[in-house]
């Protein structure tokens, strides 16, 4: 459950949104509509000028990004040099989880995963797919997803079978997208508009 009041006043631009909702979250806006800096507000990469954030009833509102649990992914989540199998891990790796090679492999194949190499010569749907991974295998309790979807071919598979992964290890999502008809795959859908967050029922 993520349970938030944020309120930031950047230049001309104010946000001003409310969340209380749980599992998969979509939230559609256009361009500049205040998705990006929300999502950057709850994984604390921008700080707050006033409200509160909660991740399963607890107030994170102060700590810093690396103590929240959640795990940011955008267009731009990857290290270049990495291979495909080390960068899987690396989230895993920072936070001592053991992740077992059949459970790898499951994923591998569940988000088709059949390349390797270094993650900076793959294509942007590639790159996503891995960073996609990566997060997952970090095993946070809250995977922000910043239009990371919007590269990938047979983009709806992917999106039915990551959230499959992501239900099997009770981490919950919220992703933004201009797609509207993303938002089919999610509990709950949310629109931003000019800074405040509207819920479609």
């Amino acid at each position: 459950m993520i349970e938030a009041q944020t309120y930031k006043k950047l230049g001309e631009f104010t946000l001003n949104a409310e969340i209380k909702e749980k599992g998969i979250i979509c939230i559609t806006g256009k361009n500049g509509s205040g998705k990006t800096t929300f999502l950057r507000t709850i994984s604390g990469f921008l700080k707050i000028d006033k409200g509160y954030i909660k991740l399963n009833n607890d107030e994170i509102t102060n700590l810093p990004p690396e103590k929240r649990d959640i795990v940011l992914v955008n267009q731009e989540s990857y290290i270049p040099n990495f291979k495909v199998d080390a960068h899987i891990l690396w989230g895993a790796k920072l936070k001592k989880l053991k992740i077992e090679e059949d459970e790898i492999r499951q994923a591998k194949d569940l988000l088709e995963i059949n390349f390797d190499g270094k993650v900076g010569k793959l294509s942007l749907g590639q790159k996503e797919k891995v960073a996609l991974l990566t997060a997952i295998f970090s095993k946070p309790k809250l995977i922000l997803v910043d239009e990371a979807f919007s590269n990938i071919n047979n983009k709806e598979i992917f999106m039915q079978n990551f959230f499959e992964l992501t239900k099997k290890y009770e981490i919950e999502v919220i992703f933004t997208t201009q797609d509207e008809k993303d938002a089919n795959l999610a509990n709950s859908h949310l629109t931003m508009n000019n800074g405040k967050l509207i819920k479609n029922v």
